[in-house]
């Protein structure tokens, strides 16, 4: 019988993908995380976004999640950084510069989206009144007296 003989994915592929996918979770792991930070203290950006008027806050939201989708869009751009981690963890000798590049990278796509979103709350607050900034802060005030929210303590005045 004749058969069609099986053709072999490429090994590096699956690897690429899996690093990839470990990147993004790993930023959006480092985002969440900044976003809404556990324990007494919470979080001083998740309370801001939190005492916003409610359309503010949908709007702040659904322009969060264009962020994101943009962010996502523009990965074939960034589809280097994963290939440049795994060329410099299979060389023959670690090439420790080319490593530590590709996880920049990741990092500074991490703190473009930071910044849009910063941006983003930084023009809605600047754009409110000032009776509508005091009812804010009202409102923050609240939010911060709900989480409990205290400024950590410097460890060097310890």
């Amino acid at each position: 019988m004749n058969e069609i003989p099986k053709t072999r994915r490429i090994p590096w592929l699956k690897l690429a993908l899996v690093l990839s996918v470990f990147l993004n979770f790993l930023a959006l792991g480092m985002v969440w995380g900044v976003a809404s930070r556990t324990g007494p203290s919470g979080s001083l950006l998740r309370a801001s976004v939190a005492a916003l008027p409610t359309e503010e806050r949908r709007a702040l939201r659904r322009e969060s999640g264009a962020i994101w989708r943009e962010a996502r869009s523009e990965r074939g751009r960034e589809a280097a950084a994963p290939r440049a981690l795994i060329a410099a963890l299979e060389a023959e000798e670690f090439d420790a510069d080319a490593f530590s590049g590709a996880l920049r990278e990741a990092q500074e796509r991490l703190l473009r989206i930071s910044d849009q979103m910063h941006d983003r709350l930084l023009s809605s607050v600047s754009e409110m009144s000032l009776d509508e900034r005091r009812a804010y802060a009202s409102t923050l005030q609240e939010q911060f007296a709900k989480r409990r929210w205290q400024p950590r303590p410097d460890p060097a005045q310890r």
